[in-house]
């Protein structure tokens, strides 16, 4: 059975899972019986639905709370929402070019999450933010995609994967993606050629085979379909700790369509030896949104002991119940190595599968960004590899490098770059 909620949470934190629960169950009077009890930090509110990237859900729920919300809370929210209305629109349009583009080339592709999601699961261009297009290619497509987007006046972000041809096969273990970004349109392109890079069972052939098509606007674009999306979006979920809350909405909301089998969903898992990640992101959802136990709910999720482990990484996450390492520099970086190392651990136990395990501790030597553009790239791998980890350890015990691979400093910078700067 999912877990009971924990009730040590802000506030704000409630109101945003009221607003959520309140779209998942519109008849459930969640809002008004809230506000007569509580009165919300609504600044800290509106940073909290920006971090969850909940403006949409936010804004559908207040627009009868129009007595408890001041003016500009509700002003703003439309905004935001309203902003990404307009976003949605500009990234429905560009893929229809991309579509083109593409098909003249011969190129089949998956349009991931985005416009084609939203318009899939809800229908309505309103009801979800979205950033920027993801789109699936087999890995023999890759370059011609990439040279296709280029001409198109896209700018390549990930050089390192071009520019060391002879690491490509690391680099294909090591990301599942490379990056795009269009100067003038402002829209972010991310090319995959695989959905995960550590869930190796979810194989790109497959999601290739098992497709389905949706019509938008004329054109007919390939999706996944409902059990394929749903093991997908669980696993990067997981993956992530579900550190934003709207990729879990969309679990929730999925779970809350009439006819959705959790039988079903739990078979498609475990084909893919993703039972864990699916369970894990039930529970969460269930638990989390308070959505109804109905039919075989409860006795299907019954969590391990790992799995229930999961499942509190990624409810603290979701909740900021951890702090930051804090102290003198010794602590911190004797701080930030146990957080990798339980990371680490986390990112081992979250999978069912040996092969993504391995992917995992593979994944974990393998850093092209430590990498200046002006160093000499070493021909053999297990040297690369050695390499790889002195520099990033250094760039660790300088404090340079942050927790998500971000570097600062001028280090990795090219020489004629930083004349400039």
């Amino acid at each position: 059975m999912a877990k009971e909620m924990k009730t040590d949470l802000t506030v704000e934190q409630n109101l945003l899972l009221r607003c959520c629960q309140n779209q998942l169950a519109p008849d459930a009077d969640t809002l008004s019986s809230f506000f007569a009890k509580h009165t919300p930090d609504f600044s800290r509110f509106i940073e909290l639905t920006t971090k969850h990237r909940l403006f949409p859900v936010v804004n559908m729920a207040v627009r009868s709370q129009r007595q408890a919300v001041p003016l500009e809370i509700m002003s703003e929210v439309a905004r935001v929402a309203g902003r990404n209305l307009k976003r949605m629109m500009n990234l429905a349009g560009e893929l229809g070019v991309v579509h083109q583009l593409f098909a003249k080339s011969g190129i089949e592709f998956i349009a991931v999450k985005g416009p084609v999601m939203v318009q899939q699961l809800y229908g309505d261009y309103h009801c979800r933010q979205t950033r920027d297009l993801d789109l699936l290619v087999e890995e023999k497509n890759i370059d011609r995609a990439i040279s296709v987007l280029t001409r198109a006046g896209y700018i390549f972000l990930d050089a390192y994967f071009l520019k060391n041809p002879g690491k490509r096969q690391l680099y294909l273990k090591r990301e599942n993606h490379v990056r795009f970004r269009h100067p003038d349109k402002m829209i972010f392109i991310e090319l995959h050629w695989s959905v995960s890079k550590y869930f190796t069972t979810i194989q790109t052939e497959h999601l290739f085979e098992n497709s389905i098509e949706i019509e938008i606007q004329g054109k007919v674009f390939r999706t996944f379909s409902l059990e394929d999306y749903f093991v997908i979006l669980a696993t990067h979920g997981v993956y992530h700790r579900y550190e934003l809350l709207f990729w879990l909405y969309d679990i929730a909301y999925i779970l809350n369509l009439p006819g959705t089998d959790l039988r079903n969903l739990l078979t498609n898992a475990e084909k893919f030896n993703c039972a864990t990640a699916v369970k894990v992101s039930m529970a969460l959802a269930l638990t989390i949104f308070k959505l109804e136990t109905i039919d075989n709910r409860g006795q299907s999720l019954k969590l391990s002991l790992r799995e229930k482990f999961i499942f509190d990484q990624c409810f603290n996450v979701i909740f900021n119940q951890k702090s930051n390492p804090g102290g003198h520099r010794l602590k911190k970086l004797l701080d930030s190595v146990l957080i990798r190392i339980s990371r680490q651990a986390y990112l081992l136990l979250m999978t069912n599968d040996w092969n993504s395990r391995k992917r995992v501790l593979l994944n974990m030597l393998i850093k092209p960004y430590v990498w200046s553009d002006e160093a000499k790239i070493p021909l053999n791998n297990l040297i690369y590899l050695f390499m790889t980890q002195v520099k990033w350890v250094g760039l660790t015990l300088s404090g340079r490098m942050g927790r998500r691979g971000k570097i600062s400093g001028k280090e990795l910078t090219p020489k004629r770059e930083r004349k400039k700067v």
